[in-house]
């Protein structure tokens, strides 16, 4: 696979912190009970007639991300299941690049292991943890500074349409208001 297994380290450095930032997304973004504490904290429950109506539609949401179903049209507006479609789109992306990156650092281990390549296997694993750590650090410190344009600049690129722009009063936005 690599006969010169430095490169092998460097492909791992740079696909590790990939593996932990999608998974840990992956994780996050398909766990009903992490929305249900988010929903809590920012008062979303409060905001609905009834707290089953929020956890039906997170229900219907998070199925309609994996493709077991389609969005509740009662529930939703047809803005908010285009802008929904796009975002679903990104997740399949960042899925697929997930299991792609968690595969292939796989598959290098083994090879690395295999050829006993110990030390290289070990300082790429710590290498690319202190990236992480950089990375996620850096990330959260500009979360927590600066949301409204980090948040306005990411949708702005990831989405070729106006459909993330929505009135206060559509559902999607009550379900996921900005203190969310």
């Amino acid at each position: 696979m690599f006969r010169n297994y430095g490169v092998a380290k460097y492909f791992l450095i740079i696909l590790i912190p990939l593996v932990i930032i999608l998974g840990n997304f992956e994780y996050l973004v398909f766990n009903f009970g992490f929305y249900q504490k988010l929903y809590q904290k920012a008062g979303v429950y409060q905001t609905f007639s009834d707290r089953e109506i929020v956890n039906y539609a997170t229900d219907n949401l998070l199925g309609y991300f994996r493709g077991k179903n389609q969005l509740d049209h009662n529930f939703f507006s047809n803005q908010a299941k285009l802008h929904l479609n796009n975002v679903k789109n990104i997740l399949k992306l960042t899925s697929g690049l997930f299991y792609l990156s968690l595969a292939t650092v796989l598959a290098i281990s083994v090879v690395l292991i295999f050829k006993k390549q110990y030390r290289k296997l070990a300082r790429s694993f710590f290498i690319s943890s202190v990236m992480t750590l950089v990375f996620v650090g850096l990330l959260a410190f500009g979360i927590f500074q600066v949301f409204d344009p980090i948040f306005t600049k990411f949708h702005q690129v990831a989405f070729n349409n106006n459909l993330w722009l929505f009135p206060a009063d559509d559902n999607l936005i009550r379900l996921f208001p900005q203190q969310f």
